[in-house]
């Protein structure tokens, strides 16, 4: 049994402007600061990852809070 821990969100700059570096791989699919929370939701549900470092945690306890986890 294998727990993913994805690497740190929010190291990078805005989704607005293609989240730099650490989102090229995804930056066709994100146009707004607000997907962050689109691409924790599928890290979590899709991905199964157990954690996910944050450079700003507001927005994983945010959406930990909003799911329920």
């Amino acid at each position: 049994d294998i727990k993913v821990v994805s690497w740190t969100l929010e190291r990078s700059g805005s989704l607005t402007n293609g989240g730099g570096w650490y989102f090229q791989s995804v930056k066709d699919a994100i146009d707004n600061d607000g997907d962050v929370l689109t691409v924790l939701d599928v890290l979590a549900k899709d991905v199964g990852v157990v954690g996910v470092f944050s450079d700003w945690p507001a927005t994983t306890t945010f959406y930990a809070n909003c799911m329920k986890l």
